[in-house]
């Protein structure tokens, strides 16, 4: 009867352990299981909200594209293009892009757009003015209309043509197809009335 009790014993202790071993592996299994969508969740959550922000940037850059109220015209070249501040590649496959360190309104205003090899490329005709040719600029604070004074290539590092100006001047520089290290420079001045 003792061998019988103590084969009974074990076995008891046999299966309340197994029954314990099993309880802990689904306790420890459903704590992973809400860690991880705890993790998954912050994970969206996260990429969510940088998702929205990026949406809201790039609705931003389209709000300013579609502003109405920053554009160049050039008739010659039936161009009619928004601005957008800054030159990056991002802002040149958009829209002209404005050098920052250049004024918007009163002195310099220093323009670049792409030529050709994008999608957009706002000063692909550029080579085609001349002198005299017809350059309407607009912002929200008005519209001002330059004529064509100097057309000629520039050194890619040559930023003396972005330097503040007392008349009001346009500057629009663009690539040279073939010549990475040159750069096409048009400036223009306002037209006095």
């Amino acid at each position: 009867m003792s061998n019988y009790s103590k084969r009974k014993g074990i076995i008891v202790s046999l299966i309340i352990s197994f029954i314990l071993l099993i309880s802990i592996s689904f306790i420890i299994k459903k704590i992973e299981e809400k860690s991880k969508k705890e993790i998954y969740s912050s994970f969206v959550l996260k990429t969510s909200q940088s998702s929205l922000e990026k949406d809201e940037k790039e609705d931003k850059k389209l709000d300013e594209v579609n502003d109405l109220s920053w554009k160049i015209f050039i008739s010659k070249i039936n161009l009619e293009a928004p601005i957008l501040e800054g030159t990056s590649q991002e802002i040149l496959r958009q829209a002209v892009g404005h050098f920052e360190t250049t004024s918007k309104w009163n002195g310099n205003v220093a323009l670049a757009a792409h030529n050709r090899g994008y999608q957009s490329n706002f000063f692909q005709e550029l080579k085609r003015l001349e002198v005299g040719d017809v350059i309407s600029y607009q912002t929200e604070q008005g519209r001002r209309t330059y004529h064509v004074t100097w057309k000629g290539y520039i050194k890619e590092t040559d930023f003396s043509y972005l330097k503040e100006t007392k008349d009001n001047t346009l500057t629009l520089i663009t690539c040279v197809e073939n010549v990475p290290e040159y750069r096409l420079c048009v400036q223009a001045q306002e037209i006095k009335i």
